[in-house]
């Protein structure tokens, strides 16, 4: 069972880390809608106890994979700004690219 369970790290430490980052692009997201109607009519305190109770899940393993692997967090970073960069239409193509660059890598 330990053994089950060790061999499930890494892939596990993947996920939390897909995690982690979607929760931040979430984060980095919401604060497009402050000031504007949509948020000030019947989502604001919706964002606003999301946003602490994202911040409160993320801070701590945030603040871990600083300390441990400053690269891999900046990598993260940057990846995720270049999420938000994107606008809709590359965001759309954006599966299509990685599937494709996938499919090379997969070729003999």
């Amino acid at each position: 069972m330990a053994e089950v369970l060790v061999k499930e790290l890494p892939n596990r430490f993947k996920e939390a880390i897909k995690l982690v980052a979607l929760f931040q692009l979430t984060l980095e997201q919401m604060d497009m809608f402050k000031g504007s109607k949509l948020y000030k009519h019947g989502i604001k305190n919706k964002i606003n106890n999301l946003e602490k109770d994202i911040e409160y899940l993320i801070n701590k393993p945030v603040a871990q994979l600083d300390k441990t692997d400053f690269t891999l967090f900046q990598d993260i970073q940057l990846n995720i700004d270049a999420v938000l960069d994107l606008s809709i239409d590359e965001l759309s193509q954006l599966k299509i690219v990685v599937d494709n660059s996938r499919a090379r890598k997969d070729e003999p």
